[in-house]
């Protein structure tokens, strides 16, 4: 996608993003295709890339909703983010004046308040033209304090992150094991030894457990490599404390084991074991069929 056509699309926006400027965007970018979507998303992650080297952190401008003659609060962190944001939905020759004298924008009052509906629909566009979900951070928020890409070498940074979501709620045996294991790893040398052969800085690992039919897929952008992965609730049903937490284990294990082949990064080390990690025996397994079983003739 070309700077010129990323500028049209954002025009649509009408200079200000809100959840009703982006419906446009949403119409429009969904007419183009994944790929250009994506594009595009890349591009908007740029544009946040620079104006995160521009001095803007910690300026006071105001917002139009803001109370008359109230002074405005320095802004940080998501409140940053949506003025930069705005300054981007704000069109081209706005953008390039913030980023040559960022000290323009308390001189005016800006529309940021609902300035991140502009990466949320770049995210919507992409689900209607694929059909699938948009993985990983939100185009245009992946961006650290600096404008550059964290370190692996930088030990206060986790490489490989975890997250967890479910239609239900999810066992906190099995919840628990996850964060232990994710957190061994994180420390483990041969498991850093490992992900130094891979091109991304860090890995986020996110696991869905849904009704759904079960689906994976890894996403790599901007140093970033995202692992989906949707399992089935139904995992859970019939298994103790210890079942789950080796549940978790093994589950870890299948989603390194994929990231590995997608990656095409060397066999990954062994998947570190809990204590409290107990198989299910036969007569568990024996069990929880004879418990499905019942459950089906009652729904009958």
């Amino acid at each position: 996608m070309t700077e010129e056509k990323f500028w049209s699309f954002v025009s649509l926006l009408g200079g200000a993003a809100s959840e009703v400027t982006t419906r446009a965007l949403v119409d429009a970018l969904t007419r183009e295709g994944g790929s250009q979507i994506q594009e595009f998303a890349e591009i908007l992650t740029e544009k946040m890339h620079l104006l995160r080297g521009s001095s803007l952190q910690g300026i006071r401008v105001r917002d139009i909703s803001d109370p008359a003659g109230a002074l405005p609060v320095p802004l940080l962190g998501d409140a940053l983010v949506n003025f930069e944001l705005a300054i981007i939905a704000a069109g081209k020759s706005t953008f390039h004046e913030m980023l040559n004298s960022s000290a323009q924008a308390t001189g005016r009052a800006w529309d940021f308040s609902e300035a991140d509906s502009l990466p949320e629909a770049v995210s919507v566009a992409y689900e209607q033209s694929t059909g699938k979900s948009w993985v990983g951070p939100l185009p245009g928020m992946d961006v650290s304090g600096t404008g550059q890409p964290k370190s692996r070498e930088d030990d206060e940074t986790p490489w490989i992150m975890f997250v967890l979501h479910s239609e239900d709620s999810i066992p906190a045996a099995y919840f628990d094991a996850s964060g232990d294991v994710v957190e061994m790893i994180h420390k483990a040398s041969q498991w850093k030894s490992w992900w130094s052969n891979a091109e991304q800085h860090s890995l986020t690992i996110e696991i869905e457990y849904v009704s759904q039919p079960e689906s994976h897929g890894v996403t790599t952008r901007k140093g970033e490599a995202w692992a989906s992965f949707r399992n089935s609730g139904s995992r859970f049903r019939g298994l103790n404390k210890g079942g789950l937490a080796h549940l978790a284990v093994t589950d870890l294990e299948s989603a390194l084991a994929f990231v590995s082949t997608a990656l095409n990064l060397p066999v990954p080390p062994e998947v570190p074991r809990l204590a409290r990690a107990v198989p299910p025996t036969r007569d568990n397994d024996g069990a929880r069929a004879r418990l499905e079983e019942l459950r089906r003739r009652h729904r009958k």
